[in-house]
């Protein structure tokens, strides 16, 4: 019996716990909603710009909603991550696209 109590009583949290594991709950969450908040505008970012590269059009206020990702991104901690992106990888990427298009118009593989 005396171990049935001290196992009832250790299972049972007490109400200062419960109060200490709500808030780490609820930062759990707003991160986890930030991060998918920001893999969702990166991801847009990323296509509206290969998308402009491609001579793709953009939809009607896509590119103030592109600019205001941007600056999204830059105000978290991802800021400095995200700029070396868009400089070494993003754009790289579609000065490759333009190349390869000049090449073909062009018939000139000397580019």
């Amino acid at each position: 019996m005396r171990t049935l109590r001290r196992l009832k009583f250790m299972s049972s949290p007490s109400l200062s716990d419960l109060g200490k594991r709500e808030p780490a709950a609820l930062d759990e969450r707003e991160t986890q909603q930030r991060r998918a908040c920001s893999n969702a505008t990166w991801n847009s970012i990323h296509n509206g710009v290969i998308a402009v590269f491609q001579r793709k059009g953009l939809a009607e206020h896509e590119l103030y909603n592109l600019n205001e990702g941007v600056r999204q991104l830059l105000k978290t901690e991802l800021g400095s991550f995200f700029t070396e992106y868009l400089q070494n990888q993003l754009l790289t990427k579609g000065m490759v696209i333009l190349r390869d298009k000049i090449r073909f118009y062009e018939g000139n593989q000397d580019i």
